[in-house]
């Protein structure tokens, strides 16, 4: 049985408010899923081992498999590679089970094992989101309901730079959300160029990364900021002269936002806040 999803860039931190903004970005998360087997295998880049996440899943659906992944989605970089591992693991085995692939009991899903598994602070459903639908999201992850879904066409770049990952500390993170409410204001209106550069100021400074990445490119034509909890940044849009400024900090990789669920999923009413539905075609 194979799945695949996508990964996902910020546009809003969900760690300080419980509200989150991201997008999808083309780049993939694969699995190739046996499941007659009699124990469960992770096979990454070819080398075995075992996963108590993949456990804990195929627990709840009394399965054993082993999955290989291949991924082009960095690991523990902000770029939602465990929502994509769930979101493809949860396709893999609702196919193998012959069940209606309901878009929202896969997020729902999702959300919740991420929290069980303490693989994330607010389940990620905004992550989640954005790799199984694509395109943008609005989410409250508190009542795991999309609030907005809309549509972009536009190139994206990825920075991997050469810092690691700072420390995360919900306390620091969640004690003054100012300029965080500021960026969800301007996400609920659809000004994202705002909005991420807000988030990031407020996360930059922290978890602790140099906010420099940010302000040497916040005047170019493109949107630009730090993704979930770093290191890594995104930036979508004419994104030519950023990546001229960004590689001098670490790897640049080229992709773009992409506008289709990564599978045959079934949209239902119930994933969306208040049965309102944003669906916006635009051109970045």
């Amino acid at each position: 049985m194979k799945s695949q999803s996508y990964g996902s860039g910020t546009i809003v931190n969900a760690l300080a408010t419980g509200y989150g903004c991201a997008f999808g970005l083309d780049i993939r998360l694969r699995v190739k899923v046996d499941f007659d087997v009699d124990c469960n295998v992770l096979i990454e880049d070819g080398v075995e081992r075992g996963d108590f996440v993949l456990d804990f899943v195929l627990s709840k659906f009394g399965l054993n498999a082993v999955v290989e992944v291949e991924s082009e989605i960095p690991k523990g970089c902000g770029l939602g590679s465990s929502s994509a591992f769930l979101n493809s693991l949860l396709l893999a085995i609702y196919k193998y089970l012959s069940k209606p692939l309901n878009a929202y009991e896969i997020l729902k899903l999702n959300s919740e094992l991420s929290l069980k598994c303490r693989i994330s602070y607010t389940g990620a459903f905004d992550d989640a989101s954005a790799s199984l639908l694509g395109g943008v999201v609005l989410t409250d992850n508190t009542s795991m309901r999309v609030l907005r879904w809309e549509f972009r066409r536009a190139k994206a770049l990825i920075l991997i730079p050469e810092f690691k990952r700072g420390k995360v500390d919900l306390e620091v993170i969640r004690r003054d959300v100012r300029l965080v409410d500021k960026a969800l204001r301007f996400a609920f209106e659809g000004k994202y160029r705002d909005a991420m550069y807000y988030n990031s100021i407020h996360y930059c400074k922290t978890i602790g990364y140099p906010t420099e990445i940010i302000e040497s490119v916040k005047d170019f034509d493109c949107y630009c900021g730090l993704s979930g909890n770093g290191p890594c940044f995104v930036a979508f849009g004419n994104v030519g002269d950023v990546k001229d400024v960004w590689k001098s900090y670490g790897d640049v990789i080229e992709t773009r936002i992409v506008n289709e669920p990564c599978d045959d999923v079934t949209i239902t009413s119930d994933l969306f806040s208040d049965l309102r539905l944003h669906r916006l075609q635009q051109d970045v």
